[in-house]
């Protein structure tokens, strides 16, 4: 991502922030960590984070290593308590609604893919210190295959 793309994405911000927040005040908190108030604040490190993953790595080979590991975010937690579920979910929807109109497509692709594997990230390293992981439901096929892909890709 060149200098006026990375300004283009910078002031689209504000928007995101807007709307993820809008989104996620509309969705139930699973517990009092998923609460709204709480998860506001790590909004602008999320987005910062994105930006900066995209500005480290061309596009191109941010989604040519990485597309064929996305499934979806409630596929990694398999008890469904994870706070950060919603948090990752409605930041991704924010993302597209507020991008898609304003970015071209490669850069909405990448821009999504990175979000996408952040928050693929930050869920399973909550969910590996959470005390429901050894739940029956927390061991399903998919969430075990989903890790395993991405631990390997990882190590990569």
């Amino acid at each position: 991502m060149d200098s006026s793309e990375s300004a283009q994405m910078e002031g689209l911000r504000p928007a995101i922030k807007k709307e993820w927040e809008a989104l996620l005040r509309a969705e139930p908190a699973p517990s009092p960590l998923g609460n709204p108030d709480t998860l506001l604040y790590l909004m602008d490190e999320t987005i910062t984070q994105v930006f900066r993953a995209l500005s480290e790595h061309p596009l191109e080979s941010v989604l040519k290593k990485t597309s064929a590991l996305l499934v979806p975010l409630q596929r990694h937690c398999g008890c469904g308590l994870n706070p950060l579920l919603n948090y990752y979910a409605t930041g991704e929807l924010a993302l597209h609604l507020v991008a898609a109109k304003r970015v071209p497509q490669p850069m909405l692709d990448a821009l999504l893919t990175s979000f996408h594997l952040l928050a693929q990230q930050e869920i399973d390293t909550l969910c590996s210190v959470c005390l429901n992981r050894s739940s029956p439901a927390c061991q399903s096929p998919a969430v075990h295959s989903a890790h395993h892909k991405l631990r390997r890709a990882r190590s990569a």
